[in-house]
């Protein structure tokens, strides 16, 4: 074979081999970019699916419960006795609560409450619409508003569920602005010493992967504030990001420190 032969056979190996090179680098390049975008889609399912019921789990408390508060901005203007008691039949039926007995009604001057209440062997639920005047630049106007407020007793599993469907009926009938909070709670034996306190808040801060922002220890109550990434919820205070509360308390009479998880803060009155 000649040298002009020789050196032809030479270049077209050579640009097979590179192609064949390229398509590899493309290919390899082309799978770690799946993995990559693959990672980042779980990633951000895990963080919207997120439960907060596996952090508190890890405490290790007994007789655990969650409840759920929804405070939500409905319609300004009139809205009738039969708009009320429809809005709460739809929420009720929505969660799968069955409304047995007569919406109750309590009005005072300008405020006004329409509101069902049933508690049940393992849950307790209120749904109730408040009615009242206030003013807007210089101007009355009433103002209705939706409050839900659901307790499982003796579990803490079930509780994301409601919040889904309290969401899906919330959008249904028109709502914007709302607020949840959720709350878990679970007893130990005994008063927990100052520094098993600190463990405990620790370690479900670090679960929620969160940083601490305050904390206050007044003897009869431990209370920490801390914010997460992981929630998409917050308040600010004293200019800090709250959205996990902890609250850790010691009942004398059962001789039992009670160990509650709140997001974004505890909100035990309206």
């Amino acid at each position: 074979m000649d040298n002009s032969k020789w050196d032809n056979l030479i270049s077209a190996m050579k640009q097979t081999f590179s192609m064949k090179r390229t398509k590899i680098t493309l290919y390899i390049a082309t799978v770690l970019w799946v993995a990559v975008a693959t990672q980042m889609v779980v990633n951000k399912v895990f963080q919207e699916d997120f439960k907060i019921t596996e952090a508190f789990v890890k405490t290790n408390t007994e007789e655990m419960q969650s409840s759920i508060e929804v405070v939500a901005e409905y319609k300004t203007g009139f809205l009738s006795g039969e708009d009320k008691k429809d809005l709460i039949f739809g929420i009720a039926d929505a969660i799968g609560l069955e409304v047995n007995e007569d919406i109750s009604v309590w009005e005072d001057g300008t405020r006004s409450e329409y509101y069902f209440y049933k508690q049940a062997k393992q849950a307790t639920s209120e749904i109730k619409i408040v009615s009242l005047e206030q003013e807007e630049q210089d101007i009355t106007k009433m103002k209705h508003y939706i409050i839900v407020r659901l307790s499982i007793l003796q579990g803490i599993q079930s509780i994301d569920k409601y919040k889904d469907l309290l969401e899906d009926a919330l959008a249904d009938a028109g709502v914007e602005s709302k607020q949840f909070t959720l709350k878990y709670e679970g007893n130990r034996e005994g008063n927990l010493s100052t520094t098993q306190k600190h463990e405990v808040a620790a370690l479900l801060v670090k679960e929620l992967q969160g940083k601490i922002a305050l904390e206050y220890d007044e003897g009869d109550i431990f209370t920490v504030y801390a914010y997460t990434g992981m929630l998409n919820e917050y308040v600010t205070t004293m200019g800090n990001k709250i959205n996990v509360q902890i609250a850790i308390t010691y009942n004398e009479l059962t001789n039992k420190t009670k160990i509650a998880l709140a997001t974004p803060i505890l909100n035990e009155n309206w």
